[in-house]
């Protein structure tokens, strides 16, 4: 027997104090006992006294590396049983080393994160190591609950159960510290959870060097999940799945994407070559109340959408992700008031699909809207989700390929145009997500387009970028027209033809829709300046030819310049000014009318005329207090010059001039002298010129030298025209080769047509002239029923008036 008491013994980093015996029996086993207290300062220092011969070198090798830290000061040693028979797999002696080990640094595998600040007990129990610990910090997650056994030496694995508690977002870059990286490590980076997690975590950690096996079971509680493949966040998500290494799998779990309900469940496993996940997903949405659409558009949609979907992710070990996205739904309990082709009455079947494959740097979206709407599409995941190209038709059997260079292509039914504008002016446009970027060139076609009162037929609009802004172009049967809008110049409308005529497609009241509402004052901020270059312009029927104009937009004020109408038989330049300001509204027009033939220019315009061969040329100058549309009588001011070169008078009766010359009575003037001469009103009259001033002040108008130089008579009209009361007071002249000293107005001709059709009386009197110097008469009452009296009649032989 060998026998020992209060042995105190210290070395590096240990003290130990205590006793032992030991006992050789002759015959029989020999035994050994100890007991002793032990502490240390540094259990960094502890693999010096492992005893490799009685532990075996994987645990001393593995405890070595493990403990790198800590103090203890109540360690205890108990040992007794038959040295030879260590470690007394079978219970044939007692080992037991207990070591509550404060503020340690414990590494359980060499190439996991260290866990710091440990306070772990360290029981080794004959071939055995359990260790336990209350609170363990996993990077920024807490363990707790920990246990970590080594239950046979022999058997070289370290079993590792917690309980985790901590952020979602902090287990992903945890395990992406460890072996496990590459396969639970990958699926926490492309799901990503955030809110506090609670989970059970087990780990089975050979120690020879074999992979590590994780497992647990995560618990979710109005957590979030980011799917980073497809760049969207689910809220709300709660509900558990379990995980082994990089394999996961959920039981159904509910969350809330894009502010409605979603039940969903996934999975995910190595695969030989790329991690795989899989999600499942089925939900009954509200589109109103998706937040993805704008405000305008969801208040017209009402009804729920039954939809489930398939989510296949491809992570390659080596190489690009790549997923798949399937999804169907039906249409049929939803109602939509957005205008043709997207109106819908709620219990109408319409099949939705959608199927998207791409991976992280791009990915195509193909769907189908029933059996004729196809879209196809491709979109690139830049710093911000960018839609590269799309085509959507909506009468064909499957998709279309896509355009050959970037931009959206819409091939849709017929429209109404006026509806969509309405639409885009309450803000259907303006609530388009930032984080989506669209293609700037677009094209629609459309084989009609109902807008401002017409139909426009065999529609096509593109609009691309161009050097210094953007381009809309316009073709289609009634419009082949070019919008430049310059990014620091005024638009330029460069319209080759044009085909307005709304009174054509929706009758009578077509015009009134088209016409500016009078009883709104237009805003001009935010109008852009404009030149307007129109080569061959037809409005309301009516064909103009060359149409061009500038204008110029400065707070309140309109400004046109270089204005021209040019019909190739008349041209008219104009300049003007419309002052829409909330103090009041006025507008000044002041230009140029000519040409060469009087009745050329009234015939391109349908308009018979008694005027013929005489070329005309007429300067104005008016305004007004009201919109250039709607001129107020009342408020026109102005002067009006008009020359008429030589020609003739035919056909008084003659449509449209007839009326001019009501509205002067001339007509009534006419019918009394045929009255008086009716052997010689049939007959032309020749005339070299008619001249005439005209001005307007506050709604009437005055002339005094209005003047008809006629070949066999000179007629001369002076007076005034109450335009808003209508009523006349004017006097009319007759006579042969009447004097120019005669300062004697002429009728109030408010241009040249009514001007040259006065004197057209002086023709029927030429048989009279060697009988007759002078003839005056007096023209009064309303314009619809004047009344005409001579005033005088001066024979030849009397010189004087």
């Amino acid at each position: 027997m060998l026998d020992g008491r209060d042995i105190d013994v210290q070395a590096t980093g240990v003290r130990a104090r205590g006793g032992f015996r030991y006992l050789q029996p002759q015959g029989d086993e020999p035994w050994l006992g100890i007991l002793a207290g032990i502490s240390t300062n540094d259990g960094g220092q502890a693999w010096r006294y492992f005893p490799e011969n009685l532990m075996g070198k994987a645990l001393v090798d593995y405890l070595s590396g493990a403990i790198k830290a800590g103090q203890a000061s109540d360690a205890t040693l108990v040992y007794g049983g038959n040295p030879h028979l260590f470690p007394y797999p079978h219970n044939e002696g007692q080992f037991q080393v207990y070591v509550p080990l404060k503020n340690a640094t414990f590494a359980f595998q060499p190439d996991w994160p260290a866990l710091t600040g440990l306070n772990i007990d360290l029981n080794f129990i004959n071939n055995g190591l359990w260790m336990r610990a209350d609170k363990a910090m996993l990077g920024n997650v807490t363990a707790s609950n920990l246990d970590a056994v080594i239950p046979d030496y022999a058997q070289e694995k370290l079993l590792i159960d917690a309980d985790i508690k901590g952020p979602g977002k902090e287990v992903g870059p945890y395990f992406n510290t460890t072996p496990l990286k590459e396969s639970l490590g990958a699926a926490l980076d492309s799901l990503q959870l955030d809110g506090d997690v609670s989970a059970r975590l087990h780990l089975n950690i050979p120690l020879d060097g074999e992979m590590t096996t994780a497992k647990g079971d995560v618990r979710l509680q109005n957590n979030s999940l980011f799917i980073k493949p497809l760049d969207t966040t689910l809220q709300n998500l709660s509900g558990n799945f379990s995980f082994v290494n990089g394999d996961l799998n959920s039981q159904t779990l509910s969350a809330t994407w894009f502010n409605q309900p979603l039940n969903l469940n996934f999975s995910t496993r190595e695969g030989e070559k790329a991690f795989l996940v899989d999600v499942g997903m089925n939900a009954n949405w509200q589109p109103s109340r998706t937040g993805l659409l704008p405000k305008a558009v969801s208040e017209a949609l009402s009804g729920s959408v039954p939809w489930d979907g398939k989510v296949a992710i491809e992570l390659p070990y080596h190489g690009n992700a790549s997923y798949k996205v399937d999804i169907n739904g039906d249409l049929k309990n939803v109602s939509s008031r957005l205008p043709s082709p997207v109106s819908k009455p709620a219990g109408e079947p319409l099949p939705v699909k959608i199927n998207v494959a791409g991976g992280l740097s791009s990915f195509d979206l193909t769907g189908s809207i029933g059996a004729k709407n196809h879209i196809n599409s491709r979109w690139l995941l830049n710093h911000k989700l960018t839609l590269d190209r799309a085509i959507l038709t909506t009468d064909s059997k499957g998709h279309s390929p896509l355009p050959d260079q970037p931009g959206i292509e819409l091939n849709l039914p017929p429209m109404d145009g006026a509806q969509w504008l309405a639409l885009f002016e309450n803000g259907a446009a303006n609530e388009v997500s930032s984080s989506v970027l669209f293609p700037p060139r677009i094209v629609l076609r459309t084989p009609s387009l109902a807008l401002a009162g017409q139909q426009w037929n065999n529609v096509s609009l593109m609009s691309q970028p161009v050097a210094g802004g953007s381009q809309v172009e316009a073709q289609g049967r009634e419009i082949n027209a070019t919008l430049t809008m310059r990014d620091n110049a005024p638009w330029l409308a460069n319209v080759r033809y044009l085909y307005f005529n709304p009174a054509s497609a929706s009758g009578q009241n077509a015009t009134e829709n088209v016409a500016p509402q009078t009883a709104t004052r237009l805003d001009f901020h935010g109008w852009p300046d404009l030149q307007l270059r129109c080569a061959e312009c037809w409005l309301w029927g009516q064909k103009y030819g060359r149409i061009d104009g500038d204008v110029a937009i400065k707070g309140d004020t309109l400004t046109l310049s270089n204005g021209l109408v040019d019909t190739g038989f008349g041209r008219l330049t104009t300049n003007g000014v419309w002052v829409n300001a909330p103090s009041g509204v006025r507008t000044s027009l002041k230009g140029r009318l000519h040409g060469n033939k009087m009745d050329a220019f009234a015939d391109f315009f349908g308009v018979s005329t008694p005027v013929k061969d005489s070329p005309f040329d007429i300067d104005y100058d008016l305004h007004w207090r009201a919109p250039p549309w709607s001129p107020d009588v009342a408020s026109l001011n102005g002067i009006i010059k008009s020359h008429l070169g030589k020609g003739q008078f035919t056909d008084l009766s003659t449509g449209h001039a007839g009326q001019l010359l009501r509205l002067l009575s001339v007509d009534a003037l006419l019918r009394k002298l045929r009255f008086d001469f009716s052997d010689t009103f049939s007959e032309g009259f020749y005339f070299d010129s008619i001249n005439s001033t005209a001005w307007i002040k506050d709604g009437v108008l005055h002339t005094d030298d209005t003047l008809v130089d006629g070949l066999e008579a000179d007629i001369a009209m002076k007076g005034s025209v109450d335009l808003v009361r209508r009523q006349l007071d004017l006097q009319a002249v007759v006579a042969p080769e009447i004097s120019a000293t005669v300062g004697v107005a002429a009728a109030f001709a408010v241009n040249p047509i009514v001007g040259a059709a006065v004197f057209a009386a002086s023709k029927v009197l030429g048989p009279l002239w060697n009988k007759v110097s002078i003839l005056r008469y007096r023209i009064t009452g309303p314009i619809d029923q004047p009344q005409i009296n001579e005033v005088l009649r001066q024979a030849r032989s009397n010189k004087k008036q």
